[in-house]
């Protein structure tokens, strides 16, 4: 995915849970990818939200779940760079 952060850049404090607000997020794909589950993590407390993937763009259901999370819990979101999640995370064009 061009134009991607690398995970191990993130400052230490993300990467050691010293703080909460860092989340990650990632796309659990069903067999034949006829089903899917987006998940965010908040990397500290391991607060989870879940959506399932219909036919809502995966950016637009995360910025969904996220509008229901304090701002001061909202500091950074490292998404899974791996292939199911490249096509997902794509804005409006």
């Amino acid at each position: 995915m061009p134009n991607r952060t690398s995970i191990h850049g993130r400052p230490i404090e993300v990467a050691a849970r010293q703080v909460v607000g860092h989340w990650e997020s990632d796309l659990i794909k069903g067999a034949g990818n006829r089903s899917a589950v987006g998940t965010l993590i908040e990397r500290k407390s391991r607060y989870l939200l879940a959506h399932q993937d219909a036919a809502e763009p995966t950016l637009e259901a995360f910025a969904q779940r996220c509008r229901h999370v304090a701002s001061y819990v909202r500091k950074s979101l490292t998404d899974d760079q791996g292939r199911e999640m490249a096509c997902r995370l794509q804005g409006p064009a």
